[in-house]
């Protein structure tokens, strides 16, 4: 059986959402990773803040805290840019699920329609058939 252009719009549009939700799958788990790199980089900029502020320390844990904190403080930058970076791409998968499935919907709507109106056709067809046949026994029932 040779497939229509409505089976192939519907394939493509089953393909395509299937895909969007691939790329959102991704994103989320992208965004974990993100969300998780902040978290790991607050921890490390309490941490060494906790050290350096310890009584028992000697001046050169402070020291090494005021050299490390720039770079703690860059690192948790980088982090959040990059979370706040994943939560867009997130946004963006899901606008693309939400449009891919809307475009399903619409395809799936036109097929319905298309075989609704392939059904009243067909019960046309098949009425206009009975229709002609009792025209012809009540034509052949005068001539007898």
């Amino acid at each position: 059986m040779s497939s229509s252009p409505l089976d192939s719009l519907l394939k493509i549009r089953k393909q395509e959402l299937d895909e969007a939700k691939k790329l959102l799958s991704e994103a989320l788990a992208r965004a974990m990773m993100a969300s998780d790199a902040v978290k790991a980089a607050e921890q490390n900029m309490v941490r060494e803040r906790d050290l350096a502020l310890d009584f028992s320390a000697d001046d050169q844990v402070v020291e090494a805290y005021s050299r490390w904190l720039p770079i703690g403080r860059a690192a948790l930058d980088k982090a959040r840019l990059s979370e706040q970076d994943a939560s867009m791409e997130v946004e963006s998968c899901r606008t693309r699920v939400n449009m891919a499935r809307s475009a399903l919907e619409a395809a799936e709507k036109l097929a319905e329609m298309k075989a609704k109106e392939q059904q009243e056709l067909a019960q046309k067809k098949e009425q206009a058939m009975l229709d002609d046949l009792a025209m012809r026994r009540a034509t052949q029932k005068k001539t007898d």
